[in-house]
Formats: structure tokens, sequence, C-alpha cells
């Protein structure tokens, strides 16, 4: 059988889970999206004019999820998605990519056959708040315990079977974890704990990275919310040992009895940098596992360092404002702004964020700022509509050429849109 035949197979089986999902009292039940994703960058190398180098990347997507038994001592659920990924580059040719993607599929046993402990085994879906340490599909053991002072434990890997069950490529990552999340509830919306994320290279066994921190966090959607992170990072990595530290915190104040319930945002965030120690490693680094999502109080996630250069929280300062109105009850409007400066002058860390630099005379510190404008709409419960549009301003050390006259990078910028319905 031919893969493009084999393609069919998510089509037919979302229609067939459309069928048995009519019984509303069946102890399996099967739900299915359809979701649309585009987004482009323009300038994504940061040169200028002629030499602009655009991007841009749609991904239709069906995806089926498989729950059964649930409220029963031993219940399950899956989730399988086909994604027609296509890409177009400035200078290369589109590419078309079909993935069949294997994203959970876990048991879970509840707190009558294990008392005051709820646990899965299998794949599953994990993240924390705002995405600042994990989102990403997992394979392991995952337990969480507790009430006012709630625990998450976990061991895996990430893609220790496969991902693609099209392309056999996407198994074997080399990176075990064990992680330990901890928080206390101070009030109804209000926790505060800390936590520890290890990760071990298997294929480099002195490679080995942990991130510990102490967390506060509130939701949005109340008048006043906020989130803090106090973190450091410990281990080694190509012979050097990691010592890096990092600050994230920030508030959002909605003043929910005015018209158009009008917010405001500030906050600020802090990557350590290198100081050139040949032994040492100053730089703080993030899991490489993050989404650094999260809400400001919109309906819609967005990326909380800037849409457009959406950088790693290392060797950075970043500044964030921003201001966000609800036109309807279902119907959110933000804009935010962000100034980046580096904490040590140094050529960007490649894959470090999402715009390549391509002449950099590392004359200052600056970096540039960012405008992102996130808009959010949810016409009917099954139906969500979301988009963006956001601009970089580099600065002075980003030029369009090697040549000592060559003229500045000129802005980048990015759109993104996405479409889903719920079934």
């Amino acid at each position: 059988m031919s893969w493009r035949r084999f393609s069919l197979f998510p089509f037919l089986l979302l229609c067939f889970s459309s069928v048995l999902a009519a019984d509303k009292d069946a102890p399996i039940k099967f739900h299915w999206r359809a979701i649309y994703e585009a987004k482009e960058v323009k300038n994504n190398r940061l040169r200028y004019g002629d030499d602009r180098n655009n991007k841009i990347e749609l991904e239709p997507t069906l995806r089926l999820n498989v729950r059964g038994f649930q409220g029963a001592p031993v219940s399950f659920f899956s989730e399988l998605e086909f994604i027609q990924k296509r890409k177009r580059q400035t200078a290369s040719q589109a590419t078309t990519a079909n993935t069949l993607n294997f994203n959970q599929a876990w048991l879970r046993f509840d707190e009558s056959l294990i008392p005051d402990v709820d646990l899965r085994l299998g794949r599953w879906l994990l993240r924390d708040e705002r995405e600042w340490l994990i989102d990403e599909n997992v394979d392991g053991v995952y337990a969480r315990f507790g009430d006012r002072l709630k625990t998450e434990a976990g061991a895996g890997r990430v893609n220790y079977w496969q991902r693609d069950l099209l392309d056999s490529g996407t198994r074997g990552d080399k990176t075990n974890f064990l992680l330990l999340f901890s928080r206390y509830k101070i009030q109804q919306h209000w926790r505060v704990g800390g936590y520890a994320f290890w990760q071990r290279n298997r294929a480099a066994a002195s490679d080995r990275q942990l991130n510990m921190g102490l967390r506060s966090y509130s939701p949005p959607r109340q008048w006043l919310s906020h989130w803090l992170d106090i973190s450091a990072v410990r281990g080694q990595s190509e012979k050097q040992s990691l010592r890096g530290y990092a600050l994230d915190g920030g508030a959002t104040l909605t003043f929910t009895a005015l018209p158009l319930q009008p917010r405001l945002t500030l906050g600020y965030a802090w990557g350590s940098g290198d100081d050139g120690s040949e032994h040492i490693s100053r730089r703080y680094r993030q899991t490489g596992l993050q989404g650094n999502e999260a809400l400001f109080g919109g309906d819609t996630r967005y990326k909380i360092y800037g849409e457009t250069l959406d950088p790693e929280l290392s060797n950075i300062h970043i500044f964030t404002a921003g201001t966000g109105i609800q036109l309807a009850s279902n119907v959110s409007l933000d804009v935010v702004y962000h100034f980046y400066r580096q904490d040590r002058l140094a050529a960007l860390v490649k894959n470090s964020t999402g715009l390549e630099a391509k002449y950099d005379r590392m004359t200052t510190k600056k970096l540039g700022s960012a405008l992102d404008v996130v808009a959010g709409w949810r016409p009917a419960q099954n139906l969500k509509l979301e988009a963006s549009a956001a601009w970089f301003a580099p600065s002075s050390r980003f030029y369009n050429g090697s040549k000592r006259h060559s003229p500045r990078a000129s802005s980048a910028s990015s759109w993104w849109l996405k479409a889903e319905v719920r079934f």
C-alpha cells in the first residue's frame, strides 16, 4: 500500500468515529476537530530590500480524540492527528509533507485504586503555566496527588515511541527526564510552589541539565493576575559547567467595572548571559521543550516574548507592556510591546530566536523592539478564530551586508491565523 493511500486512514477513522459518537451514553466516546493554521514571516534573516527572505507555512489538520470509561477506576485517552504541512521559502521550492501524529495514548488509574494518587501511564501532553518549562507530548509515567498542596511527578522521554506513524525517523529521542512540580494554594486562584526538571542526554552521557526554581502564579480572567518565576540551571554541556539564572515576572490589571473591560499588563524577564569563562557557562538555558505561550486576559494564547523574534530566555532582558479590551463577551483584542536587550554582548545563539541574524556587527547590546496585535473570537462554543500581526524593529547592530556602508537591516514582520471547529 502506498503512503498516499495510507494517508486516507485518518479521514476514514474520523468519519467512522462521528457515527459512534452519536451515542452519548457509550462508554467510549469519539470527538474530532478540524483546524486550519497559517503563518508567514517576512525578512526572517534580518536583511533589506530585494534581499528580503520570507517563509510561509500552511497546516490543515484533522484531529481525533478517543476517551473511554471516563469516571471509572481505569480509563483511557488517545489522540491522533493528520497534518498536511505546506512550506514555501524565498529562493526555495514549495514542499508538502503529510504527517500522521500519534500524540497521546494513556491509561489513567484514579484514587479508588491508589489512594490520593492520580496515575497515568503512556504518552500524554505535559504543560506548565505559561508553557515556560514544557509544552510537549512525553512517554512515561506521571502521578499527581494532594489538594491544597498539589504535587506532580513524572519520568520518561520525548518520542520514545514513534511520533509520526509515516516516518520511522521520529522515534528514539535520546534525552530522559525527571520532573517534580509542587504548588500550594494560598487562595482559590493563587498558588505558589517550586519545581525541578532534570534531563540527561543518553548519546552524550556527560551532558545533563537541571532547571529548578520557585513560582507564584494566578491565572487571568480576574481583576488582578500575576506570574513570577525565579530559576537556576545547573549541569554540564560540552564540557562546561552550567551556572545560569533567570527571572520572569509581571501582572495584568483588569478594570472589570468599565465598558470593554480594559486591561493593562507589565512584565520583565531576564536570562543571564555568559561571561566568557572557559569552563563555566553562566548563560541561562530553558529546557528546550518550552512553548512560551500564555493568555494575558484575552481569548487567544500567544508568544509571551514576542511573535516575530520569539526568543528563548537566554542572555537577554525583555521588557513587556500591553493593553487589551473585550470588544464583546466572545471577542478580545490585545496590543503588546516588547523591548529586547542582551545581558552580555554576544552573537545570537543559533536557534535561540525565530529570526536569523545574517550580518550582526555586535556594536550594542540592544537587539530591538517589537509590537504584537492579537485578536480572538469565539462565535460559538465549538468554533474559535485566532489571529495576530506582529513586527520586529532591529537595532543598529544588524546590517544588510558585510561591507562598511551597507544599509541597516529592515524590520521583520509576521502574521498568524488559526481557525478551529470541534465536533
